[in-house]
């Protein structure tokens, strides 16, 4: 398995759940509404799931080519040049974030959840720029809500701010 097998994998596993979380939105109060607020965020799962099989399937196609290139060359001992090494630590520290992401969605709603993500993702990815961080975690979910909200007539769920 080379990196992109293994990415896909966890990507698929993530999305997947993101998908079940994002049809399982309460339906809008008022019967009005054309598109509820599951439609969005259920079509960018659906997307990350189609995504995630596409680099599995790159991934097994590269195996498939490096292995046909070994038979070819006899003389060579199965040495696998993977490119950057994965710093396991942070794909299962990001992984554990993005995971409660999915689970505080829900319950904290979209604004505070959405923030809380972006900034432990930019602080744990970069802390030297910290006040540029929480700009764009305050400022990114703001945005796409009133985005969703005023011009979209789609409203996310707001947890204890609604």
């Amino acid at each position: 398995m080379n990196k992109n097998i293994i990415s896909g994998m966890v990507v698929l596993v993530f999305s997947i759940t993101y998908t079940i979380l994002a049809f399982l939105l309460p339906p809008p109060a008022s019967g009005s509404v054309v598109i509820g607020p599951s439609v969005f965020p259920g079509a960018i799962g659906i997307l990350l799931i189609v995504l995630a099989i596409i680099l599995i399937i790159s991934g097994l196609i590269e195996v498939r080519q490096k292995k046909a290139n070994l038979i070819k060359e006899k003389g060579t001992h199965g040495t696998q040049d993977e490119g950057e090494p994965q710093d396991k630590k942070k794909v299962f520290i990001l992984s554990l974030i993005l995971f409660g992401y999915m689970i505080l969605f829900v319950p904290l709603g979209y604004l505070i959840s959405t923030v809380l993500f972006i900034l432990s993702i930019t602080m744990y990815l970069d802390r030297k720029h910290w006040i540029r961080n929480v700009i764009y975690s305050f400022a990114f979910p703001i945005i796409v809500y009133f985005v969703f909200d005023r011009l979209l007539s789609v409203y996310l769920p707001l947890g204890p701010l609604g």
